[in-house]
């Protein structure tokens, strides 16, 4: 990554803003659960990155925040369903409000693919995790070459397949009008248009 602020920068920035409104949003039940996070996996940024970012190591900072977001998000959900105030069925809920209230608006499914590369969060764009097998206007395949999730899950003693049980039904509502549904098959992606 470039020693300077650009556009790739932001917009990794913002993927890990989402991150943590998700985490927010999941965790309303517990406020207490949500603050405590800041001393369990580290603070959550939330000023603009021109005002926190480390230029001296650009690269560097962004990774840590991914880790401080992927930690909050791994910690504070397998804590909230340990302690019983809230189950997955009633998360995934709200994590499909949460996502209707971000809709993906789009004329092919490419679009929509872009759309949620722009707005999920799967590391640095150097891990290259999503890659794709196959798209038509129609339709898009791919496959996640490497699971960045599921290790912050396991070092906390959670369930890894939480994570994306919330994520699916958080896509799942941000596409809820927009003719287009997401679904998931092992480590294989799909977006396609609704019949």
């Amino acid at each position: 990554m470039s020693a300077f602020l650009g556009p790739i920068h932001y917009w990794l920035y913002n993927k890990i803003q989402l991150q943590e409104d998700f985490t927010k949003a999941l965790l309303q039940s517990d406020p207490a659960l949500y603050q405590e996070l800041d001393s369990l996996c580290g603070e959550a940024e939330r000023r603009p990155l021109e005002e926190v970012i480390d230029t001296g190591n650009i690269h560097g900072w962004l990774q840590g925040q991914i880790l401080i977001a992927e930690s909050r998000f791994a910690l504070g959900i397998t804590r909230l369903l340990d302690k019983s105030t809230a189950d997955l069925k009633t998360l995934k809920a709200i994590a499909c409000d949460f996502g209707s209230g971000r809709p993906i608006q789009a004329a092919s499914a490419p679009e929509v693919y872009k759309a949620l590369q722009d707005l999920l969060l799967d590391g640095m764009p150097c891990d290259h995790v999503n890659q794709l097998e196959e798209q038509d206007d129609s339709h898009v395949t791919w496959r996640q070459a490497i699971d960045l999730h599921g290790s912050h899950w396991e070092k906390i003693g959670g369930n890894g397949a939480h994570y994306y049980e919330l994520r699916t039904s958080l896509v799942s509502g941000m596409l809820k009008d927009s003719g287009f549904v997401f679904e998931k098959n092992g480590s294989v992606f799909t977006i396609k248009g609704q019949a």
